[in-house]
C-alpha cells in the first residue's frame, strides 16, 4: 500500500512538473518596445487638466509609466503573452498636446492590432501616410483630436480593419474615397466618419462592406442619389446620415431580417412615403427623419415597433390623421411630429 501510494504521488509530480513546463511563459515587453513608447511619449506636451477645458475628462496615462519597468503593465498598453510585442495600444483621452509627425516612434510598433489615440490634441496635424507600416492593425480610433487635412489613401491599405473611426475632426476626404474604401475594407464593421468632407455621392459598392453594423457619415457634405440597399446590408444596426441636405432618395421596402436598432436621416432630402414594410424593423429603437421631404400618411404599421424609445418625424409634409396604433409604443421616451399636415380624426 505504501509502494503504491509514492507511485501515485510520484505519478502526481511528473505530470505536474509536465504542465508546467507546456505552460506557455508570459514574456516581459521587449526592449525595443519599451523604448518605442517612451519615444512616443516625448514627442508631446501633457496638458495641465486644470487650466486646459479640452482636456477636461481626460486623464494622463503615461504618467504612470516611467514608474514601472514592464511597459506591458503600463496603463494603456497590452502586450502579447508569448512575444513581449505591442499589440493593443489605448492613448485616449491622455491629455496629448503636439503634432502627431510622419517619423513618429508610434510607427516602430509594427505589431499593433488596436490603437486608440482619441480626445487628445495633434495641433491640427495631417494624418501621416506612415500608418500604412501598421498592416496588423484591425481598430484605429482617431476621432476628436483636431486632427486636419486630407485623408491619406494609405489608410486603405489596412485590410484587417474591422473599426476605423476618424469622426469629428477637420478632415477631407477624395471624392472616390467612399468607393475604395468599400472595395479595400471589407473586413469593415463599424465606420465612423462625421463631419468628414466627402463631397461625393454615396457608391453603390458601399453595399461590398457586408459586414458592416455601424455607420456614421453625418454633415459629411454627401449629394446624389441615396443608395437604399445600403439599408438593407443585414448586418447593419445603426446608420447616421444626418446633415447630408443635398442627398436624395427614399426608403426600401425593408426585408423581414433586418437588424437595424437606430435610423438616423434628418436633415436630408429624403422623400417619398414612408413604407408600411417599416414594421419589419423589429429591432428599431430610433427612428429620426425630421426635417426630411416625406409626404403621404404615417403608416399604420408603425405602431408595431414596440421597441421605439426615440420618434421624430418633425417638418415633413406627412398629412392624414395620426394612426391610433401609435398608442402601442409603450417604450416611447421622445416623440415629435410637429410642423407636418395633420388633418382628421386619429
Amino acid at each position: 500500500m505504501s509502494f503504491l501510494l509514492r507511485s501515485i504521488c510520484f505519478l502526481f509530480f511528473v505530470l505536474n512538473s509536465l504542465n508546467t513546463f507546456a505552460s506557455p511563459t508570459r514574456h516581459l515587453c521587449r526592449p525595443d518596445q519599451r523604448d518605442a513608447l517612451l519615444e512616443f511619449e516625448s514627442e508631446f506636451e501633457i496638458r495641465n487638466l486644470d487650466t486646459d477645458a479640452f482636456f477636461s475628462f481626460s486623464y494622463p496615462k503615461t504618467k504612470s509609466w516611467a514608474d514601472k519597468n514592464d511597459c506591458c503593465s503600463w496603463d494603456g498598453v497590452t502586450c502579447d503573452s508569448e512575444s513581449g510585442q505591442v499589440v493593443e495600444l489605448d492613448l485616449s483621452c491622455s491629455c496629448f498636446h503636439g503634432k502627431l509627425n510622419p517619423n513618429s516612434s508610434l510607427f516602430k510598433l509594427q505589431k499593433l492590432r488596436v490603437l486608440n489615440l482619441a480626445n487628445n490634441d495633434f495641433e491640427s496635424s495631417t494624418i501621416p501616410t506612415q500608418f500604412n507600416k501598421l498592416m496588423e492593425l484591425t481598430r484605429l480610433n482617431l476621432s476628436v483630436s483636431l486632427l486636419s487635412g486630407p485623408i491619406p489613401t494609405e489608410l486603405l491599405h489596412l485590410t484587417k480593419l474591422v473599426s476605423l473611426d476618424l469622426d469629428s475632426n477637420s478632415l477631407s476626404a477624395e471624392k472616390s474615397f467612399l468607393s475604395k474604401l468599400s472595395q479595400n475594407l471589407t473586413n469593415l464593421e463599424e465606420l465612423y466618419l462625421g463631419l468628414v468632407d466627402i463631397s461625393s455621392e454615396i457608391p453603390q459598392n458601399i453595399s461590398n462592406l457586408s459586414s458592416l453594423k455601424s455607420l456614421s457619415l453625418d454633415d459629411c457634405n454627401l449629394f446624389g442619389k441615396f443608395p437604399s440597399s445600403l439599408l438593407l446590408i443585414p448586418t447593419l444596426q445603426s446608420i447616421n446620415l444626418n446633415g447630408n441636405q443635398d442627398m436624395e432618395g427614399s426608403l426600401p421596402e425593408f426585408n423581414g431580417n433586418n437588424s437595424l436598432v437606430f435610423l438616423d436621416l434628418s436633415w436630408t432630402h429624403l422623400s417619398g412615403n414612408i413604407p408600411d414594410a417599416i414594421n419589419n424593423l423589429k429591432h428599431l429603437h430610433t427612428l429620426k427623419l425630421e426635417s426630411c421631404k416625406f409626404y403621404g400618411r404615417i403608416p399604420s404599421s408603425l405602431g408595431n415597433l414596440t421597441n421605439l424609445s426615440i420618434l421624430d418625424l418633425s417638418d415633413n409634409s406627412i398629412s392624414g390623421p395620426i394612426p391610433i396604433s401609435l398608442g402601442n409604443l409603450f417604450h416611447l421616451t421622445y416623440l415629435d411630429l410637429s410642423f407636418n399636415r395633420f388633418d382628421g380624426q386619429s
